[in-house]
């Protein structure tokens, strides 16, 4: 009886030693789990912010790593009044009061003489459509060649300044030489600025340039490149520092441009009131005009509405269009029957014209702007509200209406991808 007492009693203490054996070695496994988690949750977060990479520098000694670089055009008049450009990535504004842009140049190009001569430059902005001409102006010497006569390009005698600028680029500054420094290798000339003239097609309607539409030329490593779009405004940063991102993130990042755009269209319907301008507007019909078209019919009529008093109208009489009342422009796009021709009982108009107000869509996108597709046809009761406000004659047929404007950040893309959408066969 004894002997059996202690036996119970041995038994039920191994029991509790392999219990708590068995207590601990899960709570290692749950505490190793959670530390392999908490570590992949780091990995995660550190592949996500760039800022938080642990970077390693290789050290390049002494090069010109700036980036972007001006791809600036500089006009000069030479001794007999021949006018010349030259490419410059060397400059850039250096002073605010009085305004004044730093170019410098090597003693052995022709335009140092030009202005050593004449006291004055101009400084001609291209945009990325340029970049034939820029690289053209870089390579060639004025000492050789007339580089106006070669290019095509037209120069202009600067209103202000001594100085040619070109006609054809969209922004040139008229400057002044105020004093120059000699470097080493380069001398650096500072020129007053004196006027700015500006293409009204790249303005925006509060009459400052769009980067956007502008699409200005850059320089960097060798290469010419395009600015690329519209990321946060300045002064996001200083909205919230409560721990949330500094600058929001409205995007999802591609690699390629055009996905990028298509990926973060979303449709707007909160929008702030800033107006966008008619070249905006512009540059989103030609997208739309750009879109396929069944026989090449182009069965579409675009119809630009700005008149508060219209827009109001439409966003009391269209069921899901309210934010027509915050924008001011919005676009209308409609099937042209007469130019539909004997295609228009097949509704091809129909699809030519959803085609082109897509364009439109993403080219708004890719401006920096927002856009929203509200429905017109095939309801009747909404052709007919679209008809009337407009006056639309009898042959044009309202397929949307289209507000546009300045996003406020509150819309979001979807993500639409299901795989179980697709048929592989």
């Amino acid at each position: 009886m004894q002997k059996s007492k202690y036996l119970n009693i041995i038994l039920a203490i191994a029991i509790l030693v392999l219990v708590i054996q068995l207590t601990n070695k899960n709570e290692r496994s749950e505490r190793q789990t959670l530390t392999t988690a908490e570590s992949a949750l780091d990995t995660l977060l550190t592949k996500s912010d760039t800022a938080m990479k642990p970077f390693k520098k290789k050290s390049l000694g002494v090069r010109s790593e700036v980036y972007p670089k001006p791809a600036f055009v500089i006009g000069t008049y030479d001794k007999s009044g021949n006018p010349n450009i030259m490419t410059a990535a060397w400059a850039g504004i250096c002073n605010s009061n009085p305004l004044s842009i730093a170019v410098s140049m090597r003693p052995a190009t022709y335009s140092y003489g030009n202005v050593m001569e004449s006291k004055a430059f101009t400084v001609n902005i291209p945009s990325s459509e340029m970049a034939r001409y820029v690289d053209y102006a870089g390579r060639l010497s004025g000492k050789d060649v007339d580089k106006f006569k070669e290019t095509g390009l037209t120069p202009v005698k600067g209103e202000f300044v001594n100085a040619p600028y070109v006609k054809e680029f969209p922004i040139v500054i008229e400057c002044e030489l105020t004093t120059f420094h000699d470097l080493g290798s380069h001398r650096q000339f500072i020129g007053k600025v004196i006027d700015v003239k500006v293409n009204e097609a790249v303005l925006n309607a509060e009459g400052r340039v769009d980067v956007n539409v502008l699409n200005p030329l850059i320089y960097g490593s060798g290469n010419y490149y395009e600015t690329g779009r519209w990321i946060a405004k300045a002064g996001e940063s200083l909205n919230d520092i409560d721990g949330k991102p500094f600058v929001p993130d409205y995007s999802r990042r591609y690699a390629n441009e055009t996905l990028e755009v298509i990926h973060n269209r979303k449709s707007v319907r909160h929008f702030t009131d800033q107006a966008v301008s008619k070249g905006q507007i512009e540059a989103l019909l030609k997208a739309g005009m750009a879109a396929p078209t069944a026989a090449n019919r182009q069965p579409w009529k675009f119809y630009v509405v700005t008149n508060a008093k219209t827009l109001n109208l439409l966003a009391e009489q269209l069921p899901y269009a309210k934010m027509l009342s915050q924008v001011q422009a919005a676009i209308v796009v409609c099937g042209d029957m007469d130019k539909a021709g004997n295609l228009k009982e097949q509704g091809y108009w129909a699809q030519d014209c959803a085609a082109a107000s897509e364009n439109i869509l993403l080219a708004a996108e890719s401006l920096g702007l927002g856009a929203v597709w509200t429905a017109a046809y095939p309801y009747e009761d909404r052709i007919k509200a679209v008809t009337q406000a407009l006056d639309l004659p009898e042959n044009h047929i309202p397929l949307n209406v289209i507000p546009v404007g300045y996003p406020t950040g509150e819309d979001f893309p979807k993500d639409k991808w299901k795989p179980e959408n697709v048929v592989w066969q």
